[in-house]
């Protein structure tokens, strides 16, 4: 029994690879990273929410996740890479700074279409 752990998780990152480039990666385009620009938080078309889904659906691992944090209150915001180890502070990317929660956002969903090749 113990072989078809293993197996059932190839079988998982297969499909996961198949969603990503049959169906994510087509939504993926400038139409969508503009709405995303403009509205990261609330309602969203059909086409942005479908991607928007794929990209949390991992959301409770926490190692490498990708977290807002407010560097000075109500003015800078910054990307953090939470360890997965409880009590380790994230680490945070400095190489880019926001002056608002929704341009983090933004910058957030920027990383992650890129880090899965999305554009």
């Amino acid at each position: 029994m113990p072989q078809a752990v293993p197996k059932e998780h190839e079988v998982l990152v297969g499909v996961d690879g198949r969603i990503l480039q049959d169906e994510v990666k087509p939504l993926v385009d400038a139409e969508i990273i503009e709405e995303h620009r403009r509205n990261p938080i609330g309602f969203h078309t059909d086409e942005l929410e479908r991607v928007l889904i794929y990209l949390r659906k991992h959301q409770l691992q926490q190692e490498g996740k990708l977290v807002i944090v407010c560097t000075k209150p109500h003015k800078e915001w910054c990307i953090g890479v939470l360890s997965g180890v409880r009590g380790i502070p994230p680490t945070i990317l400095r190489d880019q700074v926001f002056s608002s929660r929704e341009e983090a956002e933004h910058g957030i969903f920027l990383k992650r279409i890129k880090d899965l090749g999305l554009v």
